[in-house]
């Protein structure tokens, strides 16, 4: 086991997990409730209690314990945290999403969470793994860029020359006294934007703000 992610057990299994880390598993087994699954916390409390024997015995360092019951209790307050917004009409997983200068939710969007939960949002905005490396190792985690990221300008309307420009000197042109033309031209920009080969991430996320969405 390289890493623990606390995503794949159930709440009351993390608790358990919180309570019980570091305990010889045949004695923390002996205070299993009824709603945890043996076959889940089993795995968990041996590679645990191994990795302490050997910091204790042959001073092979770990993340540690308490790095562990850190990283399950994040995740079960994130997750009651969830539940309760969800109660309140808000997106079930917001980590799922990404979230446009309006902090309107799209899911799916570039460097959302994809299957499953894997990460959360912490006080600064920013995007944290659950997931721990018990190596005591940090991964550099890639994040997607945000609207700050982006150039200011993002894409504008350039009523003299009748145009929409994009940041990175595309354009697209229309007839001012036509309608369907000025829609035509916006169509073409949201294009662009979703189908850019340079900074795509960049564009990708002014294309959210811009328009509603990341396909």
């Amino acid at each position: 086991m390289e890493k623990i992610d606390p995503v794949l057990y159930s709440i009351e299994e993390n608790q358990f997990l919180i309570e019980h880390l570091g305990e010889p598993p045949l004695v923390a087994l002996r205070s299993l409730p009824p709603t945890v699954n043996p076959r889940a916390v089993t795995p968990v409390l041996e590679e645990i209690y191994s990795l302490e024997q050997l910091r204790e015995h042959r001073g092979e360092e770990w993340a540690g314990v308490d790095a562990v019951k850190a990283s399950l209790k994040r995740y079960v307050e994130e997750a009651l945290k969830w539940q309760n917004d969800k109660r309140r009409g808000r997106v079930r997983f917001p980590s799922m999403h990404i979230f446009d200068t309006k902090g309107r939710p799209h899911r799916g969007g570039p460097g959302s969470d994809s299957g499953r939960v894997k990460s959360y949002f912490d006080a600064q905005g920013e995007r944290k793994e659950f997931a721990l490396e018990l190596s005591g190792e940090v991964e550099d985690v890639w994040k997607a860029p945000t609207q700050a990221d982006a150039p200011k300008s993002g894409i504008k309307l350039n009523d003299e020359l009748n145009r929409w420009e994009c940041f990175c000197g595309w354009t697209s042109s229309f007839n001012p006294d036509s309608r369907s033309s000025q829609n035509a031209a916006r169509a073409r920009m949201s294009k662009h934007l979703r189908t850019a080969t340079d900074q795509v991430e960049v564009h990708r996320e002014i294309h959210t703000n811009e328009f509603g969405g990341a396909n």
